[in-house]
Formats: structure tokens, C-alpha cells, sequence
């Protein structure tokens, strides 16, 4: 397979441009202006940029027949994530002409409908909405989830973890079973479960509103930056807690005072 080299944005005819390959066209910022490079430097130009009745822009080429506008802006100035989700690309004014890039965006496609009590965020892993996870959709068979390392009942004591998770089995590529491990804020938020639009945050972390880490319903889990106030307040409130449960847990404990 030829690896193929990006090429580096350049100024044409007075637009700064970004190149596509997948359409084989460069594109300014602001979506109005497209030209085209050909092997015969002759043929270089502009390309017509037409417009439907909807408002929706477009390129109609022989290579590549129609090529909507916002699409190619999108592939050169705000590619879709790479995340394994599926998105659609909105037009954040609702005006489909606006192919400026500053006016698209990413939008994560739901995987689950808001009805939904519960869902299966991993192939075999069912979770509801309070937070408690199972290994069917009949809820029968509950998954425990590990809150807490070591022996209480011996001297090396019993220690809280700080993000709880639960086990689940799985089949490797080498055909064998396997466990892994998957915290419980990433769980919920695969099963759509953490209100807010992490995409739309620098540094996105699970908010606890009533600062209990061990709470995981769906009504006490929202995304926030990291930096911010309330995750802040919340990150001391479960240090503390952290520290409770530990001398709860190991009363008798030398090094527990």
C-alpha cells in the first residue's frame, strides 16, 4: 500500500487553502472558494459551487460526481472524530449555505433512545439507569462492581478504590477469554448515561452533583471541564470520603487512625 504524504496548506489565488485527498480539492476556511490541481497544470481552476433549493451547497464533478460542500470543508478544517462513534455534521446557525467551518460541526449520533432504562453499553454488559449493571437485559444476573481492594479479615487490611469498576470476560484476537476491567463513569457514559456534551469541553470529567463517587444514577452524572469549581469541590468531597471509608473499613488497623 503507497502511504500517502499530507500536503501542506498553501496560498492560492489569495485564499489560504487546505487540501483533501479523499476529494482531491482544496478548500478556504470559509467554504467559498474550491479549486482543483490537475496533473496538467492547464487545467488547474476554480470549481462551480451550486446550491439546491434547501439551501445545501455542493460540487458537481466528473471524478467524484457531487461533492456536498460542507463535507469537503469539514474534511480539511474539522475532521470527524476518530472515536468509534458515529456523527452526523450540523450546521450550528441552521443555515445549510453557511459552509464556513466555524459554523460545522460534529455531532455524536445517539446509540440509545432517551426511554431506554437500560442499555447495553458493551457487547453482554447490560446497565440501568440507577447504575447497576448486569450480564443480561432482564436484569437476573447483577454484575458486582469492585469498590474496594484487599482482605478485611487480615492484617494487610481493605483499601477504596478511587474509581470503581467492575470485571466482564471477553474473547481475544487469539481466540482465548480474557478480563477486563472498565471503570464505572466510563461505563455509564458508554451507555449514555452522563448528561451534557463532553465534545464540547476541553477536558471533560464526570461530575458527581451530589459529591458521591459511588452514586452513578443517572440523574447525579453530568459532564464538566476539569478546572472548574464544582469538579474541584466534588474531587475534595471524595478525597475525604476516601479517607472516612478507609478507617470504617479497618477500625482495629495499626496504621489507621
Amino acid at each position: 500500500m503507497v502511504k500517502y504524504t499530507p500536503k501542506p496548506d498553501k496560498y492560492i489565488n489569495s485564499w489560504w487553502m487546505k487540501y483533501s485527498h479523499h476529494y482531491n480539492a482544496w478548500t478556504n476556511e470559509s467554504g467559498t472558494y474550491v479549486y482543483r490541481e490537475y496533473n496538467d497544470p492547464s487545467k488547474n481552476g476554480p470549481l462551480m459551487i451550486h446550491q439546491r433549493s434547501d439551501g445545501l451547497k455542493y460540487l458537481n464533478t466528473k471524478s467524484h460526481g457531487e461533492i456536498a460542500l460542507d463535507i469537503l470543508v469539514a474534511d480539511c478544517w474539522k475532521p470527524e472524530p476518530q472515536d468509534g462513534k458515529k456523527h452526523i455534521l450540523i450546521h450550528k446557525d441552521g443555515n445549510k449555505g453557511n459552509c464556513a467551518a466555524s459554523n460545522l460541526e460534529w455531532k455524536e449520533v445517539a446509540r440509545f433512545s432517551p426511554t431506554d432504562d437500560m442499555r447495553e453499553a458493551i457487547k453482554g454488559i447490560w446497565v440501568k439507569f440507577d447504575g447497576t449493571v448486569y450480564q443480561d437485559s432482564r436484569a437476573k444476573h447483577p454484575i458486582t462492581v469492585v469498590k474496594e481492594v484487599g482482605d478485611r479479615d487480615t492484617d494487610r487490611g481493605a483499601v477504596p478504590i478511587s474509581e470503581p469498576y467492575i470485571c466482564y470476560h471477553f474473547i481475544n484476537k487469539y481466540g482465548r477469554g480474557d478480563v477486563k476491567h472498565i471503570p464505572m463513569d466510563e461505563l455509564m457514559d458508554l451507555a449514555e448515561f452522563v448528561d451534557g456534551d463532553k465534545s464540547k469541553l476541553r477536558n471533560p470529567k464526570v461530575l458527581h452533583k451530589d459529591g458521591d463517587y459511588l452514586n452513578y444514577s443517572e440523574e447525579n452524572l453530568e459532564w464538566v471541564e476539569e478546572d472548574s469549581p464544582e469538579y474541584q469541590d466534588y474531587l475534595q468531597q471524595k478525597k475525604r470520603d476516601l479517607e472516612r471509608r478507609t478507617i470504617e473499613m479497618n477500625p482495629n488497623h495499626p496504621g489507621v487512625r
